[in-house]
């Protein structure tokens, strides 16, 4: 299981520039480059991590620690849940909750590894003034429409690093049966870390309305830090 790969579950800015310009072969090779760059990293075939998570809910605040060398389950640790530190009961419901999400990930989730949220045939240079250069491109989101859908990806312009990657809709979506978002951003933020460019925030925002009257407002943040390589990456 690679690391790090967007979960796309049905449990559920956009930027505007003035001209666009086709991108070269170049820039094309900086992008796929990127992408290739940060897969590579959260490969858990390629590089172990540990880190610290945490999850910032509307009424929940989670941190939690994750190694790689650990097996299946056990790779997650709760630390705090809104500030306090769990007891043995809460400590035991949660590795049971790792272990069923394990493995409904294993039987019915789709992963989506960051390379993949990006139609690299619609990238379009729209600005690359400043600190970075930035494409806009059509996302490719299972379940969602795309044709409502808007992205920029953000490289350093020094380094051509990865450093966000922002999607948001220009229409209402309809991910399920009865379930209308008016609005969806997610922006996923990378910094460099040990050396390896690394997810480093992401935040979902939603507003929406299921079976009409249930409301699905939410906005889930998340950041990640304390990061430690456990095992080189393979050269």
């Amino acid at each position: 299981m690679k690391g790090f790969q967007i979960a796309l579950l049905m449990g559920f800015s956009l930027v505007c520039y003035n001209a666009n310009a086709q991108v070269s072969e170049e820039q094309l090779q900086w992008v796929e480059q990127a992408l290739n760059e940060i897969n590579n990293n959260t490969d858990d075939t390629k590089v172990l991590w540990q880190y610290s998570q945490e999850t910032v809910m509307p009424d929940m605040i989670r941190v939690e620690q994750f190694n790689a060398s650990l097996p299946g389950s056990e790779r997650w640790i709760l630390v705090t849940e809104n500030g306090e530190t769990p007891d043995k009961n809460r400590l035991k419901e949660y590795r049971e909750n790792q272990q069923e999400l394990l493995q409904d990930k294993d039987e019915n989730t789709h992963e989506l590894a960051f390379s993949d949220l990006i139609n690299l045939s619609t990238l379009t240079l729209v600005d690359e003034e400043g600190d970075n250069v930035a494409f806009s491109f059509t996302p490719n989101i299972d379940k969602l429409d795309n044709n409502a859908l808007t992205g920029t990806i953000y490289l350093d312009k020094s380094s051509k690093q990865l450093r966000k990657i922002l999607i948001s809709n220009t229409d209402e979506l309809n991910p399920a049966f009865s379930v209308t978002l008016t609005k969806f951003e997610l922006e996923l933020g990378f910094d460099v870390f040990e050396g390896l460019v690394m997810p480093a925030r992401t935040s979902t925002t939603i507003n929406g309305t299921a079976a009409i009257f249930k409301s699905l407002d939410s906005i889930h943040k998340v950041t990640y830090s304390e990061y430690k390589i456990l095992d080189k990456p393979q050269t």
